[in-house]
């Protein structure tokens, strides 16, 4: 997992492809009882533009590894995932 030092604990990133509401598998250690730290929608352009979309995702409380969306279709761009890991 990528992780960001100077944290009391592991924070981690992935960039993955949007899709249509519902699951999104997450590469690295994601785990539920994580925190979700933040969730942009990024779609391409000159420049690329960015949409905080966090209030409408959420890590699964029984799949690793898998976030939830709620609302938004994302499918043609991009998210980055931010979270830091309970210990």
């Amino acid at each position: 997992m990528p992780t960001i030092s100077g944290f009391s604990s592991p924070v981690g990133c992935a960039l993955i492809r949007g899709g249509a509401v519902g699951e999104h598998v997450v590469p690295g250690n994601l785990q539920p009882g994580d925190t979700l730290l933040s969730v942009e929608h990024i779609t391409d352009g000159d420049p690329p533009t960015r949409v905080d979309r966090t209030a409408e995702f959420t890590i699964s409380a029984t799949k690793g590894g898998v976030i939830e969306n709620t609302t938004t279709n994302t499918t043609g761009g991009f998210l980055h995932v931010l979270w830091s890991k309970s210990e």
